[in-house]
């Protein structure tokens, strides 16, 4: 039997985003979510309850670092995630869609929002994701979980050391890591060509 496979390739991940409408009403949320999930391998309930302050100074500029409070987190303990160019770039053209559509960037104001002004719910990120999959007809099981695997698989890739990994991830075991990450087949295929 064949073994499912966890995480998105980069190609998935590029159609995946080429079906969100960003002239819909909320396109553009979703397409900043979903890359905000692939670059930061946050679990879906952090992500949820995000709040302005924790991703952007009092003026507004995007953090290097996200210092998540151990009450956002599974389990006792926070963690510090590093923000790359592309998140920063994401909280940034956040926090600029969210004052177009007249929804607060004061600093305790959700990141992730929905009409009514509330936290994007677990289950509507969930949902969403869902909905995006069908469109764009990919045959991984995406969801929010997915992009945590598609983020730690990528970072292995770029040749990051499984413990730089486990700790922005927030795994207090190794292991639980290593079982996170996957191996593309364009990586594989690279891998054999250093011999043939």
């Amino acid at each position: 039997m064949r073994p499912i496979r966890r995480f998105l390739s980069v190609p998935q991940m590029r159609r995946l985003l080429s079906f969100i409408n960003l002239e819909s009403p909320f396109g553009r949320r979703d397409y900043l979510l979903i890359m905000f999930l692939f670059h930061t391998g946050l679990r879906v309930g952090e992500c949820s309850r995000l709040t302005v302050s924790l991703v952007a100074t009092k003026d507004g500029r995007p953090r290097k670092l996200l210092d998540l409070p151990a009450a956002l987190c599974k389990g006792p303990r926070g963690r510090v995630v590093p923000l790359n160019g592309t998140a920063r770039a994401c909280v940034e053209k956040l926090l600029k869609f969210n004052r177009s559509r007249g929804l607060s960037t004061a600093p305790g104001a959700p990141l992730f929002q929905n009409r009514q002004h509330r936290p994007l719910s677990v289950r509507s990120i969930q949902l969403l994701i869902a909905a995006y999959r069908k469109k764009a007809d990919i045959d991984v099981r995406a969801t929010p979980h997915t992009f945590r695997h598609s983020h730690t698989t990528a970072l292995q890739e770029a040749g990051v050391p499984s413990r730089v990994i486990q700790q922005g991830v927030g795994h207090r075991n190794l292991s639980t890591t290593e079982r996170y990450l996957g191996i593309s087949t364009e990586s594989m295929a690279s891998h054999y060509d250093a011999i043939g």
